[in-house]
């Protein structure tokens, strides 16, 4: 289990995988995730869920911890290994709504970057946001991502084509990044 300032990032088990579904299920977040057409997704889907979580490097169910009731599940994330030799990582996660825009994401995010470098000794990290995300698309670029590619209407929904962004961090930038933070941290001291 792994925590930061508010969450906790812990291991998923079969009791998480109804929330999961949920997850998964909501049009709102499907759309963000996925480019296959936006369908209720049954019990059997869960199959693919365990798949997933199993095949990945890290997989770790989202907890907000600052919550009057407790920990709350809000979400899921994950390191996949896109490319082996190239020591390359797939960073994904989902957020149910409720939590869109209060900082999750970016706390979680910057915990799985600086993971990712720091014990899966990996070289870059990349990910791919849709652009009718611009939320992510901000979120990714202040945790230091950089665009590296873009293909054009990749994906229909509700009527509209969306662009696919490809974005990554290589470990240099991030270190020079984390270097540049303490640097203004004891400046302001």
């Amino acid at each position: 289990m792994f925590t930061t300032q508010r969450t906790i990032l812990r291991a998923y088990g079969p009791t998480d995988l109804p929330l999961l579904l949920d997850l998964l299920n909501n049009p709102l977040v499907q759309n963000t995730l996925i480019s296959d057409p936006i369908v209720p997704r049954n019990h059997r889907f869960v199959t693919k869920i365990e798949e997933i979580a199993n095949e990945a490097l890290l997989y770790v169910i989202i907890e907000a911890t600052d919550k009057s009731s407790g920990p709350q599940f809000i979400g899921a994330a994950s390191i996949t290994a896109a490319n082996v030799k190239n020591r390359d990582v797939m960073l994904g996660i989902g957020l149910v709504p409720d939590v869109w825009n209060q900082g999750y994401g970016t706390e979680v995010t910057r915990f799985l970057v600086d993971y990712a470098f720091k014990n899966l000794a990996v070289h870059r990290v990349s990910l791919g946001v849709f652009d009718n995300n611009p939320g992510a698309v901000k979120l990714y670029k202040k945790v230091g991502f950089v665009e590296e590619g873009r293909k054009r209407k990749a994906n229909f929904f509700n009527g509209e084509w969306q662009d696919s962004i490809y974005m990554g961090i290589l470990e240099e930038e991030w270190f020079a990044k984390l270097k540049e933070e303490a640097a203004a941290t004891s400046k302001e001291s």
